[in-house]
């Protein structure tokens, strides 16, 4: 197999380590269910009136017509820019991103049971986050289908747009911060594995095939930079949210 598609595929094993490695210390860790509650209780002072109608439409951009929407805009663009292969692709690995999400939650189900703002709330089949998944896989999804030169600008956009799910997700008290977290690493597995599929692929394909030239694939590391940023700016906006509520 050529060197890119292996480089992409150990992206997606790290990340999936990462996934579990996020899983291990929400649930397994002593303290991890008490630091997920402390870094809740951050977000959500943010989320009251007058910003909790606007925080609310935030999230609801990862809803399941807004992600099916974005689905069909990102292979429409991977059909305009004659990628063929890639307009089959995509939709697949955004939809099993999201489909293995929705399996994860009942199959790693436990009660959590945690006290926040002096009330005691129960997250049970909350990991991952499924608005988080379809925020981030839509995000790398774009990353994947641009050309070359819009890559930096698509990398911004999804980046801001898998952050902001993410943040209201939080700041509202629906999902804890482990659960984004690792929807996000879910998408990033998902996304990475379908690169290294279309990489392998392409390059099977002969060079001069009008359309399927590797472009969009020229830096591997896109794709993982994208949740990288993603995940940085978790951290900043939990600053953020620290600095306001007090």
């Amino acid at each position: 197999m050529p060197r890119r598609p292996l480089l992409l595929l150990a992206l997606a094993l790290l990340t999936a380590c990462g996934a579990l490695a996020v899983w291990v210390a929400a649930f397994v860790v002593p303290g991890g269910r008490a630091l997920d509650a402390t870094a809740m209780q951050t977000f959500t002072g943010v989320a009251r009136p007058p910003l909790q109608p606007s925080i609310h439409g935030v999230a609801v951009l990862a809803d399941p017509a807004p992600f099916l929407a974005g689905v069909a805009a990102l292979t429409a663009l991977a059909l305009l820019r004659r990628r063929w292969l890639m307009a089959l692709i995509v939709p697949g690995v955004l939809l099993g991103a999201n489909l293995a999400t929705q399996l994860l939650k009942p199959a790693l189900a436990d009660p959590r049971v945690l006290e926040l703002l002096g009330t005691q709330v129960i997250y049970a089949g909350s990991w991952p986050s499924g608005h988080a998944t379809a925020s981030m896989s839509l995000a790398l999804g774009l990353v994947l289908v641009v050309g070359r030169r819009l890559r930096p600008v698509a990398a911004l956009l999804g980046a801001g747009y898998a952050i902001a799910v993410g943040y209201a997700l939080v700041a509202l008290g629906y999902h804890l911060p482990s659960d984004v977290l690792g929807g996000y690493l879910v998408a990033a597995t998902f996304t990475l594995a379908g690169a290294a599929a279309l990489a392998a692929l392409e390059a099977r394909l002969p060079a001069r095939a009008p359309g399927m030239t590797l472009s969009a694939l020229q830096h591997p590391t896109a794709l993982a930079a994208g949740a990288g940023i993603a995940l940085l700016g978790i951290a900043l906006t939990a600053g953020l949210a620290a600095v306001l509520h007090r």
